[in-house]
């Protein structure tokens, strides 16, 4: 029996959605992206989520370019060895695809143009200090997402949240390992440190990332994008709730409002997406 035949015949209620076709990772389809957008309306709160989160990957991708910008002219106390140069290229990939996902769903970048330290571009371990201090922050702050989500009873967003969160980690990781810092894995579990996205929206705020003093960046930087060396580079796999079928109507979406159980139109029944 197929994933798609499993879906149709095994009896899930409509908050148990699945999206994909399979357990392997696979694309957002067109249906997908337009069933969430469709619902992350229905809640502001959601809302502010996916533009803070796609506001951070907005960052994201200009800081890496200009670090990377600044190593191809010389700027750096100590120049970046090959293999970090690829691993920055493939990091700057990463939030860029981070970024498009979460715009698929609907959100806005809320700013285009950031501050830093004029010294995280022209001092390596500076710069890479920045990436371990930003990378923890974006990790934890997917704690609070996820919390969200849950309260929303929306399944799906939660195991995006946590793919983008380990990945974020892993940033955490390389950048600390290029630090020289040993043990780089030196966490046993990640922070969380914040309750609400807007908590962490106002720690960017804080470091003066946001409106702040420094050397200005702007999205999307200098230089090409390199997406050679990433894979699987949207949200895909199974998602299920472990809501009660036998009711409903049991649960809230994202409006806050009971479900009626009655897929609107056009939108995947019984989390059998279109192909």
């Amino acid at each position: 029996m197929s994933i798609q035949e499993a879906v149709r015949t095994t009896p899930l209620s409509r908050r148990s959605v699945l999206l994909g076709a399979g357990a392997s990772a696979v694309a957002f389809t067109a249906a997908q992206s337009s069933f969430l957008h469709a619902r992350a309306q229905e809640s502001e709160s959601l809302q502010e989520i996916l533009d803070i989160v796609v506001t951070t990957e907005t960052f994201g991708v200009a800081f890496l370019a200009a670090g990377l910008e600044a190593n191809r002219n010389g700027e750096y106390d100590i120049p970046w060895p090959e293999n970090v140069v690829e691993v920055v290229e493939a990091a700057r990939a990463q939030e860029q695809f981070h970024l498009e996902a979460f715009e698929s769903l609907g959100g806005q970048a809320l700013y285009d143009t950031f501050t830093v330290s004029p010294t995280t571009l022209t001092v390596f371990n500076d710069f890479f200090a920045a990436v371990v201090e930003q990378e923890t922050a974006e990790t934890g702050s997917q704690g609070a997402a996820i919390r969200a989500f849950t309260g929303m009873d929306r399944p799906d967003l939660v195991k995006v949240a946590f793919q983008y969160g380990a990945e974020e980690a892993e940033h955490r990781l390389l950048a600390n390992y290029t630090l020289g810092n040993r043990p780089a894995n030196d966490r046993v579990f990640a922070q969380a440190p914040y309750e609400t996205l807007g908590e962490f929206l106002q720690s960017l705020r804080t470091r003066g990332i946001i409106e702040g003093a420094g050397t200005e960046i702007s999205y999307p930087g200098p230089g090409e994008i390199d997406d050679s060396n990433v894979i699987e580079t949207e949200p895909g796999g199974v998602a299920v709730s472990c809501g009660d079928s036998a009711t409903p109507g049991a649960g809230t979406g994202g409006s806050g409002t009971p479900e009626s159980g009655t897929p609107e139109s056009g939108t995947p029944e019984s989390g059998t997406p279109d192909a």
